[in-house]
């Protein structure tokens, strides 16, 4: 079986409030609030993916003790990597000095960190000792700044787990799904061989873009089947769920269809936005360092996002 054996983060330290958003009128900026529950988030400054990603990784090889060396596996999800090519994995690898481990990215959007931990489970299971999972987005350099359905809700954020054959939280159940058919829901358009740099003629092209209304329905009802799915699975009454922190009208709803109160879901997203494949990785580690932990058994991570793409997991601590 595979295990969580702990967990570590990493947040730029450039803050920044809604207020601080004065490109967006004063009444747009209320808003913000009233429709995600989100005050503030976090951008870097001069870092790019590999750079948040890396120190995520560092504190959580400082925060096990885990000699770099003996790093198997490397796995890097994210949906806004340092470059087109080579995988933003292997920049992380050198700068952690993960020598003896293979490094390779994955990208389901929002989804990242739960595809993640399918893969790191599977090869624990084929013989890997110790496999990390990092999940790095770095959102402000792809939005419109000028862009008021997309610029606000987005920040960029780290999250890294370690994973082995012994640990706190065993990887009882992991449920990956994906609709193609919903490719264009939510998208970068340019810098891919559909649309290469050669022939872009807007601007926009570079920008994230997203159906928000489509997003939102999207969200509400596969997170809701999910919940439901590994609840019924596994034949437990989960005492916390973790989901992708993309909208806190999202989550209300998800709790509203499954009858969970909203007491038993985790939330951060007022503190740091959509962090896109990093969120539900990042809530985790905050979780996990709460007191509430302590006397919990029995978590749900549940993530929704570009592909389309979702997935479920069920985390038992390891008594």
């Amino acid at each position: 079986m595979a295990f969580i054996v702990d967990t570590a983060q990493y947040l730029p330290v450039n803050e920044i409030s809604n207020d601080e958003l004065t490109q967006f009128p004063p009444k747009y900026r209320q808003l913000i609030e009233e429709k995600a529950g989100i005050k503030k988030r976090r951008h870097v400054t001069d870092e790019c993916t590999s750079d948040i990603g890396a120190m995520a990784v560092k504190q959580l090889l400082e925060k096990t003790g885990v000699n770099p060396l003996e790093i198997d596996v490397l796995i890097c999800a994210t949906s806004s990597p340092d470059r087109i090519q080579p995988a933003t994995a292997t920049r992380i690898q050198d700068i952690c000095g993960l020598k003896g481990a293979y490094a390779f990215d994955l990208n389901s959007v929002c989804s990242g960190g739960i595809y993640g931990l399918k893969i790191a489970s599977s090869l624990i299971k084929d013989g890997a000792k110790n496999v990390i999972v990092v999940a790095s987005e770095v959102y402000s350099k792809l939005l419109n700044p000028k862009d008021i359905a997309t610029f606000p809700y987005f920040g960029d954020g780290a999250a890294a787990v370690l994973l082995s054959d012994h640990g706190i939280y065993e990887l009882n159940d992991i449920l990956l799904f994906s609709d193609g058919s919903g490719c264009d829901v939510i998208q970068v358009p340019a810098g891919g061989s559909m649309l290469p740099a050669s022939a872009v003629k807007k601007e926009r092209d570079y920008y994230f873009s997203m159906e928000g209304q489509r997003v939102y329905h999207f969200a509400c009802e596969k997170g809701s089947e999910l919940i439901e799915l590994l609840a019924k699975r596994n034949e437990v009454v989960t005492d916390r769920i973790i989901t992708h922190q993309a909208n806190l009208n999202i989550i209300k709803e998800i709790g509203r269809r499954t009858c969970i109160p909203e007491e038993r879901f985790f939330i951060n997203v007022e503190k740091y936005a959509n962090t896109a494949g990093a969120s539900v990785l990042i809530a985790l580690n905050e979780y996990l360092e709460s007191e509430e932990a302590k006397n919990e058994d029995h978590v749900f991570l549940v993530a929704f996002g570009g592909g389309l793409s979702w997935g479920g997991c069920y985390l038992k601590k390891n008594i």
